[in-house]
């Protein structure tokens, strides 16, 4: 090892920096390591820094306090829009919700209230059903089976009655009120076992009315099994409730229109009857109804825009109340046989040779050859102003049915009636005979109208159709 190397090496000079500050002849000098030149141009650094950032905080402190204040109205005006609009939403949903709830409510209410009158409606029809069914049965006894066809359908407007809706609807309310869902339209739900309305009226089939009335009941209460099913929603078992008064309105409808036409046909048919003996049906005065009935007139009147329903009833409680006063009439008319069975007419009405003294001379009657001792019946209802002797006519009941209209039965072997007496049409009022002036057993009936004979013949023939029965 050399001595160069053994000996330590002299350690480097440290880096300083000079700076001179000359004042007038003065120069001083300054020695600065690194180390502190760095720290002091940091610190001045910094301090123009800050400087120049306190410089421009506060030039543009009030722009940024606008621009803040204008971000944050900003940020709140939108979040109060946002929240107006779900306050918006909210109550148009709550809203939408209430009208949905009323509108329920309200189509429950509708179709109770078309119960309700569809029941009225049913009674009224059914009282309506009765009376012309009475009328009809008492004023053409020839054709029962027009009464029995109306019966047959109070029977039918019965059966669809029976599945009454209301405890389906009882059943609708308590379930819609708890749990509230808003209903969908009120139309028909495709069920099978409800079936589907059609506008168009099918064609009539061949078929009794029993056997419609059996099919109405079927359906209706399939109808009515259907609405009561607790599965279905609130809004379908309302649609099949209005389906079934649907049914039922259409069934009543159908059910008045055959009435009105019944009665309507039963009043030309009696009509037809009046106008064959001469008479005019609108100037007889029909006997009162039985039981007592009375009050102020006050004519009924439908306005043009009724319902259908009032207007159809108005067209048939007319029809009807006109078939009750010509059915109150053919009692009172004499248009009943005096004798039962097979009669002869030996002489008829008008001129011929008298029997006694052959000259010509009015007969006031006809005469109706039958045994002697025949059953005489009163052709009408009256009462009986003369029983007894009364000249040429022999032993003679003359009976006053009203209205100027009377009869007469002469040469009556017996008299079975007494002056004064009530006397029901068909009433035996003696037997036949051959006293007065009569050449054999006979009866002399003659129908006189305000006190003049007219042809009997004609009132005879006129009830012949209604009473070829008795």
């Amino acid at each position: 090892m050399s001595l160069r190397e053994s000996r330590p090496r002299p350690k480097s000079p440290r880096s300083l920096y000079f700076f001179s500050r000359a004042h007038g002849g003065d120069i001083r000098t300054f020695a600065l390591r690194p180390v502190t030149l760095w720290s002091l141009l940091a610190i001045v650094a910094i301090s123009l820094a800050w400087g120049g950032a306190a410089t421009l905080y506060l030039v543009f402190r009030d722009n940024m306090l606008s621009a803040l204040a204008a971000r944050q109205a900003e940020m709140q005006y939108a979040y109060e829009d946002r929240l107006a609009k779900a306050r918006a939403e909210l109550d148009r949903v709550a809203g939408r919700q209430l009208l949905d709830q009323n509108s329920f409510e309200g189509k429950l209410h509708e179709l109770l209230s078309r119960q309700a009158q569809l029941e009225q409606r049913g009674s009224i029809v059914a009282a309506l059903v009765d009376e012309a069914s009475h009328d009809i049965a008492a004023a053409t006894p020839a054709r029962p089976r027009v009464a029995s066809a109306v019966r047959a359908r109070a029977a039918a407007l019965s059966a669809i009655g029976a599945a009454n809706p209301s405890s389906v609807a009882d059943s609708v309310i308590g379930p819609a009120a708890q749990a509230f869902a808003p209903p969908e339209p009120l139309a028909a739900p495709p069920l099978q076992s409800a079936p589907k309305p059609n506008p168009v009226e099918e064609p009539r089939q061949h078929v009794s009315i029993n056997e419609k009335a059996d099919g109405e009941r079927d359906a209706s209460t399939e109808l009515a099994a259907a609405a009561d099913d607790r599965a279905l929603g609130a809004s379908a078992r309302l649609s099949l409730i209005a389906y079934s008064l649907d049914r039922l309105e259409r069934r009543q409808n159908a059910a008045l229109g055959e009435i009105d036409a019944t009665a309507r046909r039963g009043a030309a048919r009696l009509a037809a009857v009046v106008a064959e003996t001469g008479l005019s049906a609108d100037a007889l005065v029909a006997p009162p109804a039985k039981g007592g009935v009375g009050g102020p007139f006050i004519p009924a009147s439908v306005d043009a825009g009724a319902p259908a329903f009032d207007k159809a009833l108005a067209r048939a409680e007319s029809d009807v109340a006109r078939a009750d006063r010509l059915r109150r009439l053919m009692p009172i008319l004499p248009v009943r046989s005096p004798l039962i069975g097979e009669a002869e007419v030996s002489s008829p009405f008008g001129y011929r040779p008298d029997p006694f003294l052959g000259r010509p001379a009015l007969h006031p009657g006809v005469d109706l050859v039958q045994d002697y001792g025949a059953e005489i019946h009163a052709t009408a209802a009256g009462r009986v102003v003369h029983a007894g002797p009364m000249g040429g006519y022999g032993e003679m009941v003359e009976i006053d049915h009203g209205n100027g209209l009377a009869t007469r039965y002469g040469h009556m072997s017996e008299i079975l009636v007494e002056e004064g007496q009530e006397v029901k049409a068909g009433a035996v009022l003696g037997r036949l005979g051959s006293t007065g002036r009569s050449t054999g057993p006979h009866l002399h009936y003659e129908v006189r109208v305000d006190g003049e004979p007219v042809d009997p013949e004609r009132f005879l023939q006129a009830g012949a159709p209604l009473f070829a029965a008795e």
